[in-house]
Order: structure tokens, then C-alpha cells, then sequence
């Protein structure tokens, strides 16, 4: 039988039992509202605590006071619904639930709203904590707006730049269709040279390799044909650089090419390279004392007479290859450019003499190819290498040597960059 003093026993105990909780709620809560003014304190974020249940604002840092524009009594009489825009009160549910569901969430879709109304974009970074026997949104927010005004000003640079850019590329592009229109057509070229290729890959959108063809009649008796014969004459070209800068001077050393048949004294391929090497230099040095340009070409000029099965080779720091019955004859150019001499320092050309015989095949190239990296240890392709694969294919049809220049070029490039325009011209007699 339970006694009075049984009673007061039991009740004694469970007041101690309740009051020994109570000290420590009332502990953990004072370590809580330690923590959470160590780190409301010591932050330049603004920092809210938020009741879940009513959205009602618990607390908040100075830096949140700041931003918005209240005081901290005023925000306390306030809700996080108060602080957001009064037309995105239903993505404002939709985020608290959210945060309530997944313990936590990154948003930066819903901005606050100051005191004076205006529109304060910020990052927030939301999570569920458990305060003072309530389960409370702790909010950290950051304002963005200085970020996202770089952001545009950025995306307004960027944008201007993209255009720039497609105007210059399609600049750049017009420019290509033009380079091209004054190449020889592959018609006229034929009719001279019925079995030949071009393979002419630029590095860039415009060339500063090209090729050149005229048929002319020779004005005087030479070794290479009597006076008023048609003669069929082919220069393959590489001018400095590459890009824009090459292909200008590709259009002025078009342009002498061009003037070399208006000029009688001109009667071979020698005397070409003499006259485009007299003339750039002219042309680059006008204006030496402002403008200095180091710039000039490397070239091969070849004339055939197909009546006497003579051709006349020059070269400037280029040679070409003559492969018959299996054997490759290199008939090596002059080790100078055109256009880097002074006027004082000019050299004649020499013209190298050749019979060719039907079946013959002659190639004439620029350096691009085989000055080419790749591989498996990323080298140059280089000359001998070149050289050896021409052989290799020169018996065969010249629409499948160009395919296999093609192949053989792209197989050793592989990953690299192409490294320089790359133009190979192979005509069979």
C-alpha cells in the first residue's frame, strides 16, 4: 500500500528529474545561443534564423540589418515572407518547403526586398537546424549584385567580341574567295599538263602559299625553244608567314607573275626569279626609313616546251624532283629568297636544263609538308622522308597520288596543329 510519504517520494524525484533537464535544456540552449552568436558575429554574410513553422524571423546579424534596411526590432516583427517580393510569395513557400524536405538548399532565383523596396539579388545558401526546441531555417545570404552587374557587363563584352570576331572571319572569308578566283583554274592547267594535281591545304582561312600558270610564246631563240613557240609556265610560291600576312604578299607576288609575260627580256625561269626578286625589293624598301618589313618568298618556277620535251627549272630555297623509272633526280634551287637582299646585294638566278622524257613525273612544293609535326614522338616529317614517299607513289594514277598526300599528311599530323600552309604540285610528261 502506497503511503503518503511514498507519494511526496515519488513527486520529489520526478520535480529533481524535471528540474535536471530543465538546467540542461537550459544549458544546451545557452551553447546554442553561444554558437550562433559566434558565428552571426563573425561573418560578413547576412545571416538569418527563420521558424519554419510560421516563417517567422528568430534572429539576424548586422550584416542583414544593413542590407535591408531594418532594424533588428523591425525584424523581428517580421516574417521571410515580409522580405521577398509579394508576386513570388508561392516560390517563397515552394523554397521553405524544399529546404524543410531535403535539410538544406543553394538558391539564388528568389531576391529580397529592402526597406525602401528596392530589389536586393542574393545568393542564399539554406539548411535545418534544431534551436531552442525549434526546428529553424538557418539562412546565410550573400548580395550578388555587383556580381551579376560583371556578369552582364561581361556578357556585353563577350557579345561585342563574338561579333567582331564573325565579322572578321567572315571577312577573312571573302577575302579566301578572292585569293582563290586568281588561282589558275584547274582547266587551263590540264590542257597543258593533262595528268598533274594540285594538294593546296592552308593553315588558315587565306593562304600565303600559292600557284601560278601562264602559257606564253618565247620572244627570243633560247636553249629551251625558238622565238614565238608556246611555252607552258607553272610557279609554285611561299610567301613569309601564313594567314592574312601571307596571303598579301601572295596578291603582290601574283601581281610581278603576272608582269614577268609583259616583259620581253624575260625568257626563262631564271630570269623571272631575277626580275620578282629586283622588283619586291623595290616594292618592300620605299619606305624603309619608316616601315621595316622582313618579308620576301621562296619559289620554283618550271617552263616546259612539249614540242621539244625541254623544261627550265629556277628555284629560290626550293628544289624540284624528277622521278623516272624508279630514280628521283633533285634539281636543287639557289640558297637565297626573293625579296630579303638588298638592291646591292642582288644575285642572278641560276636555270637549271632538263629533258624529260614521256612518263616523267616532276613534283614541285612549298616546305609546309614536310616541315609538318607529327608521328609518334611529334617530329618534323621532313625532306628525305618526303622525298621517299613520293617515290613511292609516283607511278601510280596522279588523282591517287594526291589521295595519298592527302592520307600520308593528315595520318602524321594526327592531334598537331598544322603547322604551315602546304601546297605539292606533281605533273606527269
Amino acid at each position: 500500500m502506497t503511503t503518503l510519504s511514498d507519494i511526496v517520494f515519488i513527486l520529489s524525484a520526478l520535480f529533481a528529474a524535471f528540474a535536471l533537464l530543465q538546467l540542461a535544456k537550459n544549458a544546451k540552449l545557452k551553447r546554442d545561443n553561444k554558437s550562433y552568436q559566434n558565428i552571426f558575429q563573425h561573418t560578413n554574410d547576412s545571416l538569418l534564423l527563420i521558424d519554419i513553422i510560421d516563417g517567422k524571423i528568430l534572429y539576424c546579424n548586422i550584416g542583414a540589418q544593413e542590407m535591408l534596411g531594418y532594424s533588428l526590432d523591425e525584424l523581428l516583427t517580421k516574417t521571410i515572407f515580409d522580405i521577398h517580393s509579394k508576386d513570388q510569395l508561392e516560390r517563397s513557400s515552394e523554397v521553405i518547403a524544399t529546404v524543410y524536405e531535403k535539410r538544406g538548399l543553394i538558391y539564388s532565383d528568389l531576391p529580397f526586398i529592402s526597406a525602401r523596396g528596392e530589389k536586393i539579388d542574393v545568393e542564399c545558401s539554406a539548411k535545418v537546424e534544431d534551436f531552442a526546441g525549434k526546428v529553424v531555417i538557418f539562412i546565410s545570404a550573400r548580395d550578388i549584385r555587383d556580381r551579376l552587374r560583371l556578369q552582364e557587363q561581361i556578357q556585353k563584352q563577350s557579345t561585342i567580341i563574338e561579333q567582331k570576331n564573325k565579322d572578321l572571319i567572315d571577312s577573312i572569308t571573302y577575302a579566301k574567295n578572292i585569293q582563290e578566283a586568281i588561282l589558275p583554274s584547274n582547266t587551263s592547267m590540264q590542257a597543258a599538263f593533262p595528268e598533274m594535281f594540285v594538294l593546296y591545304k592552308p593553315k588558315d582561312i587565306v593562304s600565303g602559299d600559292f600557284y601560278w600558270y601562264n602559257s606564253v610564246r618565247s620572244s627570243l631563240d633560247t636553249n629551251l625553244a625558238a622565238s614565238g613557240a608556246r611555252l607552258s609556265v607553272i610557279a609554285v610560291v611561299d610567301c613569309t608567314g601564313h594567314g592574312v600576312p601571307g596571303a598579301f604578299m601572295s596578291l603582290v607576288g601574283y601581281t610581278l607573275l603576272n608582269q614577268t609575260v609583259t616583259v620581253p627580256e624575260i625568257n626563262s625561269p631564271a630570269h623571272v626569279l631575277d626580275y620578282m626578286n629586283r622588283e619586291l625589293v623595290h616594292m618592300l624598301n620605299k619606305k624603309m626609313d619608316e616601315i621595316v618589313i622582313n618579308d620576301g618568298m621562296d619559289m620554283s618556277v618550271c617552263a616546259f616546251n612539249s614540242q621539244t620535251m625541254k623544261l627550265n627549272y629556277a628555284g629560290a630555297n626550293h628544289v624540284m624532283y624528277l622521278m623516272r623509272n624508279g630514280q628521283v633526280t633533285s634539281y636543287d634551287g639557289d640558297r637565297q629568297a626573293i625579296g630579303l637582299q638588298s638592291r646591292e646585294r642582288l644575285k642572278p638566278f641560276t636555270n637549271h636544263q632538263v629533258t624529260v622524257e614521256k612518263g616523267d613525273v616532276i613534283y614541285m612544293f612549298t616546305d609546309g609538308f614536310e616541315d609538318q609535326f607529327g608521328g609518334e614522338n611529334g617530329k618534323k616529317y621532313k625532306s628525305s622522308k618526303f622525298r621517299d614517299f613520293l617515290l613511292s607513289i609516283h607511278n601510280k594514277p596522279m588523282a591517287d597520288q594526291k589521295k595519298n598526300l592527302e592520307t600520308e599528311f593528315i595520318t602524321w599530323k594526327g592531334k598537331h596543329e598544322q603547322l604551315d600552309d602546304v601546297l605539292v604540285i606533281g605533273i606527269k610528261i
